[in-house]
């Protein structure tokens, strides 16, 4: 029971969610692979793939690849894409272990073909030949990608380079035999295995043994090796834990229980799917302050309020009561503003009783966060963010500037959702509008029911053509408070419960992902390891691609 139970714990806690976008399509015409094995016992591991982006899907901005093992040198990596060269090559976050190759500007775009050029210096990847002690073993499995992103065929060659020395009589294939042998023109002998017809997301394993004598004894892995991980540290000690303190692990189980309801109930929250284009190619302009709120991933209700209140601000939208929250659409006549699309929407979830029907909203926000996404894809979300948080900051520093009642409330209405962005909306409005006065907007009477506006009066000594019109003004105090009070209690009532509103939106717009497998191994986006080794001790070179 003990054992079980640590097993289940450790599962838990090693057991990892990978997001991916699920808008990539494309093939693999061709797939060729060579793997140096270098007389130090390194291996040099060179990539050529040919993809075609499909038409109306994602460009392929991204390319991850498989390592052997995670004994491979990031340093000596490099790619080119159809010539150019690429500089930005990282640990993938979605093939472990592996590499993501960003094509940065050099991106295969949807209807275009390109091909990736890489190379990769690794080590451990030798083993002892259990059937022959003079000789070792290597298996080797080019990458693959997720059948949920590709199609077709691939034209598939992979081929071994044994170290210098070997004779063409020496080297032994395993179970698969190779289609093609010789020597090069250096005199190093090389097998080829060829698939013409191959899957682009299925697995292939290739293995070969030679003599031991060829390279040097310390780079034959006796034991299987791994670099420091704090995760398989944690597991060891728990593994000891095991058998002679379970209370300890019962209670370790309910903490990662909670821990990962907490960390659910996070990810519920963000509803915007997580960017995979490169950083760096730019900023994205031109959002309106409701897009660049959905952007930041500020809270639904919050956005929500932002959109009621740009349609009071435009007159297409009154608030007829607020207890319990009522609206009203008004008529629209031949000079009233034109509608963003999720205004119209929003309207469109009101029904003949002025109450906002939930269904309808999630369907707004759902096309709004799908339209936002669309709208920042191949720009930086980072600079981007950067930079509508500039103009929040921005509009609270004019607002402070306005030293009249009449210029705070022009300030006021052109950044009202702007300033509505900020979490400390509250604060600063009762410190921007205490002991002053504001003009009252001209929405004002759509926005609060029982405000009359007052019609504005003209002086009969004022000259002809200079009209002395009396405005009327609101004591700032009290506009700050009807404001801060409105924006909360609406935000309320639009959506009722946030969490669960929100999570109904996020299950459309950013849903978990559910890894499957593939060639019959753990599968990470599509790809993983797996290695049916011909004999014991052998070393695969697993890959696998999400993107």
């Amino acid at each position: 029971m003990v054992k079980r139970l640590s097993l289940l714990l450790l599962f838990f806690f090693f057991t990892t969610t990978n997001i991916f976008s699920q808008d990539y399509h494309f093939s693999v015409d061709k797939n060729y692979s060579i793997l140096f094995i270098n007389n130090d016992g390194t291996c040099t591991i060179n990539y050529e793939i040919q993809f075609t982006c499909d038409e109306y899907t994602h460009p392929i901005d991204i390319v991850d690849i498989g390592m052997p093992n995670e004994w491979y040198d990031l340093k000596s990596a490099s790619a080119e894409v159809d010539g150019y060269a690429l500089s930005e090559i990282k640990h993938s976050e979605y093939v472990h272990p592996g590499v993501e190759v960003h094509l940065g500007s050099h991106q295969i775009s949807p209807g275009e073909t390109g091909t990736l050029l890489f190379a990769i210096n690794a080590k451990n990847m030798l083993f002892p030949d259990t059937e022959d002690t003079a000789y070792v073993s290597i298996e080797f499995s080019p990458a693959w990608y997720g059948s949920q992103f590709t199609y077709g065929t691939t034209a598939l060659e992979c081929y071994f380079l044994f170290p210098p020395g070997v004779n063409p009589e020496e080297p032994r294939y395993h179970e698969k035999k190779f289609t093609n042998a010789g020597v090069d023109s250096t005199g190093r002998v090389w097998y080829e295995f060829s698939n013409p017809n191959a899957s682009p997301s299925s697995q292939y394993i290739f293995g070969a043994s030679f003599p031991k004598k060829y390279i040097p004894k310390d780079a034959i892995v006796r034991k299987v090796r791994h670099r420091f991980s704090f995760g398989r540290l944690i597991a060891t000690i728990f593994a000891k834990l095991a058998g002679s303190c379970p209370c300890l692990i019962i209670g370790f189980f309910i903490f990662i229980t909670v821990f990962g309801i907490v960390n659910s109930s996070k990810r519920k929250m963000k509803y915007l799917p997580p960017a995979l284009s490169v950083e760096g190619v730019g900023i994205k302009r031109g959002l309106t302050a409701v897009e660049s709120a959905i952007l930041l991933e500020l809270p639904l209700n919050k956005v929500a309020t932002m959109i009621l209140f740009g349609a009071i601000k435009k007159g297409v939208l009154k608030v007829k009561k607020r207890e319990p929250l009522i609206l009203e659409v008004a008529k629209r006549g031949k000079d009233t503003p034109e509608l963003h699309d999720y205004e119209k929407d929003f309207m469109n979830a009101i029904d003949q009783n002025g109450k906002v029907q939930k269904r309808k909203l999630r369907t707004t926000f759902t096309e709004l966060i799908k339209s936002v996404n669309k709208k920042t894809k191949g720009f930086s979300r980072k600079k981007t963010r950067e930079y509508y948080r500039g103009i929040l900051n921005r509009a609270w520093t004019e607002m402070k500037g306005a030293n009249t009642p009449e210029l705070k409330g022009e300030v006021f209405d052109k950044n009202l959702e702007w300033l509505m962005m900020d979490k400390d909306y509250k604060d600063k409005m009762n410190n921007t509008f205490s002991g002053t006065n504001i003009v009252a907007p001209i929405w004002w009477g759509h926005y609060s029911p029982a405000y009359a506006r007052p019609l504005a009066t003209v002086s009969p000594n004022a000259g002809i053509g200079t009209p002395n019109i009396s405005m009327p003004q609101l004591p700032g105090a009290n506009f700050a408070n009807s404001m801060v009070s409105g924006i909360e209690n609406f935000s309320n009532r639009i959506v009722g419960n946030l969490t669960g509103f929100q999570s109904a939106v996020t299950k459309a717009t950013n849903p978990v992902p559910v890894s499957k497998s593939s060639g019959g191994g753990w599968s990470s986006s599509g790809g993983g390891c797996a290695c049916a080794c011909a004999c014991a001790g052998c070393a695969c070179a697993c890959a696998g691609g999400g993107r």
